[in-house]
């Protein structure tokens, strides 16, 4: 080296150092392995997190249009508490429009006048050939006359007066008509009476029977228990 001046010497000699070191050999092995457990315990909180979601999701999930609809038309109508749904429904829709009185008058009205007409229509039908306008008894020796104790009958006496009534009540709400209630109650009076004769008429004919009837069936106008009707208990 001689000929070269020492202080040439020393920095070239750093810089070999320098440059010798860069090419050291680092611990890759374990920033591999910890690299790999970070990437790891990531993948993991993903997918926890995507099973979370897909719970939250399907615990949101709504049963199909098919599914609801076997649901509804399954069971026998009126043994299903139809009843407990249409009270609960036009209660919500009356709590929704803030207005009862008028929800009163435009659907009771006519939801107690259709069910009049369906109630006088089913009375006739079940008493066949025992249908008269006149409060005495069919004689069945005239081969027309029975006791009839099936159907509507087994629920309440005098089904077909309990139609006209609930229809007549249902046209006082209605058109809103005091008068109108007032007569109805005029004529709950008159087919009370009339009933009471009719009743007197079907002992005298039918006897006994009659009587066992009457104390099975206790009703005359309306079931005591309503609940029966709808349920068949």
């Amino acid at each position: 080296m001689k000929g070269f001046p020492i202080p040439l010497i020393l920095a070239f000699t750093s810089s070999a150092t320098r440059r010798a070191s860069a090419f050291v050999p680092q611990p890759l092995a374990l920033n591999n392995g910890r690299n790999y457990q970070v990437s790891t315990n990531k993948l993991l909180a993903t997918e926890k997190k995507d099973d979370v979601s897909n719970n939250i999701l399907s615990s949101l999930q709504l049963p199909s249009p098919e599914v609801v609809k076997e649901n509804i038309l399954e069971g026998n109508v009126g043994e299903r508490g139809e009843t407990y749904v249409v009270a609960q429904f036009s209660l919500l829709f009356c709590i929704a429009i803030g207005q009862a009185g008028d929800v009163v008058t435009t659907i009771l009205g006519p939801v107690f006048i259709v069910a009049g007409l369906i109630l006088v229509y089913k009375s006739a039908a079940d008493l066949k050939d025992n249908l008269s306008p006149w409060p005495v008894a069919t004689d069945p020796k005239a081969g027309r006359g029975s006791l009839i104790n099936e159907g509507i009958y087994s629920y309440i006496r005098h089904p077909m007066y309990a139609g006209l009534l609930l229809g007549m009540t249902g046209l006082s709400i209605l058109t809103d008509s005091i008068t109108r209630l007032l007569l109805t109650f005029a004529l709950y009076l008159v087919l009370d009476a009339k009933s009471d004769f009719e009743e007197a008429s079907l002992v005298k004919t039918y006897g006994s029977d009659y009587g066992e009837y009457k104390a099975k069936v206790k009703s005359k106008f309306f079931p005591l228990d309503v609940k029966s009707v709808f349920t068949n208990r």
